[in-house]
């Protein structure tokens, strides 16, 4: 009888457990109800918007196109850390930061000092120096010889004949 007594009482705290957490959802749910703001609806069309602008900036800086200004280079201090591919920044590999090419492809990096071009691989964003339009490996800015000056002015266009596709894809959601 003892043990049958138990079972009810259970019983009955986890029905006045479970009616009263239903009670609680019921009087959220029919709470007062939140229309779409214009500051709700212009903060969510602004977000569109960047979006769609970003995806725009990808899908271009996949075509022919060709960028020229100030590259500076990155080592030292940033060996190790990860980058935006995710892997770890290895500053004797030929990569760079770049704002808008997809991470993963493949840019032709000339200087117009020494004439000298490498070609390097997108694997980080930046440069966040201003006035500067990519930040380049130690390796691959020792190849175009600007590490005595650590800047140099450059030409970058997408590689030729490069079979790799990049990692990043970005698309605005259609409304």
């Amino acid at each position: 009888m003892r043990l049958q007594r138990g079972k009810i009482q259970r019983g009955v705290y986890f029905t006045l457990a479970l009616s009263g957490f239903l009670a609680a959802a019921d009087a959220t749910a029919s709470g007062p109800s939140v229309d779409a703001t214009p500051a709700h609806t212009s903060w969510a069309a602004s977000v569109r918007e960047a979006l769609s602008r970003r995806a725009h900036e990808l899908a271009s800086a996949t075509h022919a196109w060709t960028q020229k200004g100030v590259a500076s280079w990155y080592g030292g201090r940033f060996s190790g850390r990860r980058n935006a591919q995710g892997g770890r920044f290895n500053q004797a590999e030929l990569t760079a930061a770049h704002p808008t090419a997809p991470i993963g492809s493949k840019l032709l990096v000339e200087s117009e000092e020494t004439g000298r071009s490498v070609v390097v691989t997108v694997n980080d964003r930046g440069p966040y120096a201003r006035g500067r339009i990519i930040d380049l490996s130690h390796a691959a800015a020792a190849r175009i010889g600007m590490l005595g000056a650590g800047v140099a002015h450059v030409k970058v266009t997408p590689a030729s004949g490069s079979d790799v596709e990049p990692l990043e894809v970005a698309q605005a959601p259609e409304h």
